[in-house]
């Protein structure tokens, strides 16, 4: 369970603080209890009531910054992902993305990279879905290593690159 305070990664919305915890505010006979969260740089979004208990939408800490550097350190051992149906791709990277392991980031981005360098090379159209789903994970990383480390989400990608050659 979490705090009130605690900030937390709630689904692809990204990072949202624990604003509150307490009965339904929709329905008084629901027994369960609910975290009433709030979206971190994300204005448009609004508040988000969800049971404790959840468990269509992951939720999860976010990492400290040992873990960051951990990451960062296994980054060039972290395989792309292996697309068995060219079809399912776009399922392929939202579920992956969905289950809001960092590492599974990175897989996401190695692969829309390895892919870009592919289509690129074979004068290819690169597809909008890659696009979309490569900036979705570089967002759900990013914007955690910032907000740890006090950053700008604009900075990590430097940072990330920065360190890279120390941890090979």
């Amino acid at each position: 369970m979490f705090y009130i305070g605690e900030y937390i990664v709630y689904g692809t919305n990204g990072i949202c603080r624990v604003e509150g915890i307490g009965p339904s505010p929709y329905d008084k006979t629901d027994p369960r209890t609910f975290y009433l969260l709030i979206p971190v740089k994300n204005p448009m979004s609004s508040t988000i009531y969800t049971p404790v208990d959840n468990d269509r939408v992951p939720m999860r800490r976010l990492m400290t910054a040992a873990e960051i550097e951990t990451l960062i350190a296994a980054m060039p051992g972290i395989e792309p992902l292996t697309v068995p149906v060219e079809k399912q791709r776009r399922e392929l990277y939202r579920a992956t993305i969905g289950t809001l392991r960092p590492e599974a980031y990175v897989q996401v981005i190695k692969t829309v990279y390895q892919r870009r360098a592919e289509l690129t090379a074979a004068r290819k159209h690169f597809p909008v879905t890659d696009l979309e789903c490569e900036r979705l994970a570089k967002h759900m990383l990013y914007s955690e290593c910032a907000h740890v480390l006090g950053l700008d989400e604009d900075e990590i990608e430097a940072y990330i690159t920065d360190r890279l050659p120390m941890a090979e």
